[in-house]
């Protein structure tokens, strides 16, 4: 993302409106582009086609979640090895490596999919649409993160356009009423489509490697095995409520056999979850940007060296960056959820019912916590807090699942939204206190990190080390 961070400042030193604007515009479409060119490309698609069959929307919502979920074991991890591998300019490994984790996920996937439908049997031209349209939209998140990596800003949203585009013109000329699974696998044709160009951007930019596969990748999981499962426990941790309510009783009805939902749930969730695009825009604009490049010569100053007074005077300069951007993300997210949330109790937000209203009401300040959790959480990964941003993600997880079970059990309806607010609120609060605990003593960590070379007997206490230079004033 760094390099995106890198473009976007170039078009603010400019300095017109017009550079400025289309600077915030990247960072939509970068932070938000695919969820939004998804979700507007299904509304048109469903209410277009007028699309009634609940084939169509039990495919869709399952596959979304299938390939999301697992995506998260790998996700984090190629994250961090690509990035190695940029660092490192070895950058036509990057491809044959993205292969192989796609090759060994897909399996996966292919696997739990088999797995699924063993205990919930369909005809087979669904089950076959269902899963080509997962494997699809797994491969797509797996690949976008080695195409973003390339900063072609331009191509990595056109690839996603055209999935938009192509998706409606497959599902209208494949689908009809007499054959609803045409519908899923039109749609599933549209992002086939996308990812190939995905890969069409990666093969321009660090050199061709489609003809071969690597899992050389799979020898460094034991540096950065944690990436594996913070990926997976946050991805389960922002869905576990959602699953307790579809096998509820009260609440979760069964649209086929095996795809459980929640419409009194879901609907108004979805539409928290819509409201957090101004935090990850501003997430980019200003943390990917302004404190990337305090970041950029903390670290700067730690390989070349320099004196110790100046190195913990750039760690506060990055440090108070990092609390003066964050502040200003809160700020904006803050405001616009409080519209939001007056609007909602005057009744005048569109597509929202009195049923949906005290759902909405938690799953406003729940999305605006969960949009501040995983904001604080990328930034423990940006200093390779890898065991603490697992144990958190755990923990949200352990805290959603357990109050998910208690609040439905005792509350009923009146909870629903309650356990995903409290996980996250705890999450935020405790991730930012144990974030800024380890960055006050960022220069003492990054120093025991380090491989010192000594022989065996001798080491270098950094007390030490700062007591002397403290004598020498």
């Amino acid at each position: 993302m760094a390099g995106i961070g890198f473009k976007i400042n170039k078009m603010f030193k400019i300095g017109k409106i017009s550079t400025d604007l289309l600077a915030m515009a990247y960072s939509v479409l970068v932070s938000s582009g695919p969820w939004i060119v998804t979700t507007l490309t299904l509304g048109f698609v469903i209410s277009i086609l007028k699309i009634t069959d609940t084939t169509f929307t039990a495919a869709i919502v399952y596959s979304f979640v299938f390939s999301i979920i697992l995506s998260g074991l790998f996700s984090m991890y190629q994250s961090r090895r690509i990035s190695d591998l940029i660092f490192s300019k070895q950058y036509k490994k990057i491809l044959p490596e993205t292969l192989g984790i796609i090759l060994f996920g897909s399996f996966f996937v292919f696997v739990s999919i088999t797995i699924f439908f063993s205990l919930n049997t369909h005809e087979l031209t669904f089950m076959a649409s269902f899963t080509y349209l997962t494997l699809n939209l797994f491969i797509l998140w797996i690949v976008s993160i080695a195409s973003l990596a390339t900063n072609s800003i331009n191509w990595y949203i056109l690839s996603y356009l055209s999935m938009a585009i192509l998706s409606i013109l497959f599902s209208i000329l494949i689908g009809s009423k007499e054959n609803p699974n045409g519908y899923i696998f039109g749609y599933a044709l549209g992002v086939n489509i996308s990812l190939i160009l995905h890969f069409l951007i990666i093969v321009e930019k660090f050199g061709s490697g489609l003809n071969s596969v690597s899992f050389e990748w799979f020898k460094e999981l034991k540096n950065y095995w944690q990436n594996i499962f913070i990926g997976l426990f946050y991805y389960l941790a922002l869905w576990i409520d959602d699953f307790i309510v579809w096998f509820s009783k009260d609440y979760g009805e069964e649209l086929i056999k095996g795809f459980k939902f929640s419409y009194i749930y879901d609907r108004p969730m979805f539409i928290a979850y819509l409201t957090i695009i101004p935090t990850a825009t501003m997430f980019i604009l200003l943390l990917e940007t302004k404190f990337y490049e305090k970041y950029k010569i903390f670290y700067h100053s730690l390989s070349k060296g320099t004196t110790l007074n100046n190195i913990v005077e750039i760690k506060n300069q990055m440090i108070f960056q990092l609390k003066s951007n964050m502040k200003i993300i809160i700020s904006t997210q803050v405001i616009i959820t409080s519209i939001l949330m007056i609007l909602n109790e005057l009744g005048f937000l569109p597509f929202v019912s009195s049923v949906f209203k005290p759902i909405l009401r938690l799953g406003l300040f729940g999305a605006m916590m969960n949009s501040f959790y995983l904001m604080i959480m990328l930034l423990i990964l940006y200093f390779d807090f890898k065991n603490l941003a697992l144990t958190l993600n755990m923990v949200i997880f352990s805290i959603n699942l357990f109050l998910s079970i208690t609040f439905l059990k005792f509350f009923g309806f009146f909870s629903l939204g309650a356990s995903y607010l409290i996980a996250f609120t705890i999450g935020t609060f405790v991730g930012y206190k144990l974030l800024i605990s380890k960055l006050n003593e960022i220069i003492k960590i990054e120093y025991l990190r380090q491989k010192l070379n000594l022989k065996k007997g001798y080491f270098v206490n950094y007390n030490q080390i700062k007591r002397k230079m403290e004598e020498l004033k």
